[in-house]
């Protein structure tokens, strides 16, 4: 069952009545996403102090802007890539999220913000989280980890097929929240929370077209959809959080399954009665303050 949380937030948003995704104009769909995480994402810790950088890097058109969340005595470096579908989401959408996870892992959480679509569709900004994990290879003395939600965490997976084809060192660890590791889009949750439950298959859809730019012979390559070569390459050691009520459910299960496997399944959270996207909105869920307890307990 649906906690009473969630079921209150998606009765309010099926009373909103909002049209289909590709009726909302970009730059206003934009403006509802950071307004909705400043609103819902909880307050900002002053424990966990932050700075923005402008990093210049090879193979990339344009500088990229990174926010470094600092930890004392930090363990590592998590690289961190938002979700929104690759339309939207920011530094600031997930502020708080990333402060929580350094929080969690006693790391420095390094948030990078790629450029999004449909301005700069694929490759744009799976080249940019590559040239930045390059970077803080070379510039960082600590152990490198990455992190992401749903569509950043399919960043990272694909960045982890790219260092294997490359045969570069790949991240100590991974930490993945419902990730969308399938633009094939043939899993059976995709189907089964098709409708009602805030992100729908008709927006994951979207975003996946908007992406690709309607090219969905690239849903195909193995760095764009890494579920169906991740028991073929190495993968670091994984985490994995998913929603019970979520399209993209099935990718986190059949991920667990095959990292475990493989023997790199570090941990698996199923959170039972929430919804996509609920980790980055604690002043709606309270399941999100258990998720960074649960993945602080790797980290103590």
């Amino acid at each position: 069952m649906l906690t009473p949380e969630t079921q209150l937030f998606l009765e309010g948003l099926k009373n909103l009545n909002r049209p289909p995704i590709d009726q909302i104009p970009v730059e206003f769909m934009r403006d509802q996403f950071e307004t909705v995480s400043m609103l819902y994402g909880g307050s900002r810790l002053q424990n966990v102090s932050y700075e923005d950088s402008i990093l210049t890097l090879q193979k990339v058109n344009r500088p990229v802007k990174i926010r470094t969340f600092q930890v004392e005595a930090p363990k590592g470096v998590i690289l961190y890539a938002h979700g929104g579908g690759w339309i939207q989401g920011s530094l600031d959408t997930h502020h708080v999220m990333c402060q929580n996870l350094a929080q969690a892992t006693r790391s420095n959480v390094v948030a990078i913000d790629y450029s999004l679509c449909p301005e700069h569709a694929y490759p744009v900004a799976l080249n940019e989280i590559e040239a930045v994990y390059k970077w803080a290879v070379s510039e960082q003395s600590l152990p490198i980890s990455v992190a992401g939600d749903s569509a950043g965490a399919n960043l990272m997976a694909g960045l982890i097929m790219r260092l294997n084809s490359q045969q570069l060192a790949l991240p100590k660890d991974c930490i993945f929240f419902y990730p969308f590791f399938d633009l094939t889009c043939q899993l059976e949750s995709l189907q089964e929370f098709a409708e009602g439950y805030m992100l729908t298959k008709h927006t994951t859809v979207h975003c996946r077209n908007t992406y690709l730019s309607n090219d969905l012979t690239l849903a195909e390559l193995p760095e764009v959809s890494p579920l169906w070569q991740m028991e073929n390459l190495n993968f670091p050691s994984t985490l994995i959080i998913a929603a019970e009520y979520d399209p993209l459910r099935d990718d986190s299960r059949l991920a667990k399954k095959i990292l475990e496997e493989k023997g790199k399944l570090k941990g698996y959270l199923e959170v039972p009665g929430v919804i996509h996207g609920f980790a980055q909105f604690p002043g709606l869920f309270p399941e999100s303050a258990k998720v960074f307890e649960w993945i602080g307990k790797f980290y103590s």
